[in-house]
């Protein structure tokens, strides 16, 4: 049973920053996570402010500043959008794997974000994107990046009186990424782990982050002079399979235990390196 709270819609972004000062305020957008904490009692939300008519959080744009995505994107629009898909497939790759097609038709990819939880799905892609946050509040406006703003298990850097009103993705010229996700089933089950790889080779850039083993996803430290020193494909593995395992944190949970996520963390990384080098380019950092 929901306890009884105050609702309210603002129209405008001022309105909704004033309603967010108030103690346990918490803003809907989508309300995929809210709304079942709210049911099970884990919240402790006073006043809903719904934040769908705010002009400001409806942005979405692809272009040379980059990717633009507004709080009130849908992960459906990010999984249908064709430019999206063009232009940096990874984030709908990631995008459809949260949930089922209902509820991506609500959920938010700053909702997933806001939530924090280590496994959240967009969250390792937006990490090797060099992805930042643009918090609103009375004061302006504030750009974290989002390894700032995820600050431990169900917990971000948001203060009373702020809203986040977009995600911003700096440009590429060029690159590729990848994506993969285990979880218990197949279908709409949270992770077990997730790990997102972006790479540029003619910068001799490598980004790798894993969620689901540490209590915020581990963007590996590092990763970018290894792939420079390695002379080929199996060192490259072999040393950041070595990293990974240094700097994760898994634990044991209903999902999986903290070894078999970290045997899962190696295998991950295989499939990735070979993905993203393929061995007929040969070794093609500069």
């Amino acid at each position: 049973m929901i306890r009884p709270f105050k609702y309210s819609k603002p129209r405008f972004l001022r309105e909704a920053l004033e309603a967010l000062e108030k103690e346990n305020a918490r803003a809907l957008a989508g309300g995929s996570d809210l709304l079942v904490e709210l049911r099970e009692g884990k919240s402790q939300a006073e006043h809903i402010v719904d934040v769908k008519a705010i002009p400001e959080l409806s942005c979405f744009s692809i272009g040379k500043d980059g990717i633009i995505i507004g709080g009130q994107l849908t992960l459906n629009e990010l999984a249908e959008s064709k430019e999206l898909g063009q232009t940096c497939p990874i984030l709908g790759d990631a995008a459809r794997t949260v949930a089922t097609p209902q509820v991506r038709n609500r959920a938010t990819l700053v909702g997933n974000l806001c939530t924090a939880s280590p496994a959240a799905d967009l969250a390792p892609p937006l990490f090797v994107l060099g992805a930042a946050v643009v918090v609103a509040s009375k004061e302006g406006e504030q750009r974290i990046p989002i390894q700032q703003f995820f600050q431990g298990p169900k917990k971000n850097c948001l203060q009373p009186g702020q809203l986040v009103l977009r995600v911003e993705i700096p440009p590429r010229s060029t690159g590729r990424g990848v994506f993969m996700k285990k979880s218990r089933v197949r279908g709409h089950d949270l992770a077990t782990i997730n790990v997102a790889g972006w790479t540029n080779p003619q910068a001799g850039i490598l980004r790798i982050c894993i969620g689901a083993c540490g209590p915020t996803p581990v963007l590996l430290t590092s990763s970018d002079e290894l792939y420079q020193r390695a002379v080929c494909r199996d060192e490259l593995l072999d040393g950041l399979a070595t990293l990974a395992q240094d700097q994760i944190a898994p634990i044991d949970d209903l999902r999986a235990s903290a070894a078999y996520r970290r045997s899962l963390v190696t295998v991950f990384l295989g499939r990735m390196v070979r993905i993203l080098f393929p061995e007929e380019g040969g070794w093609p950092h500069v």
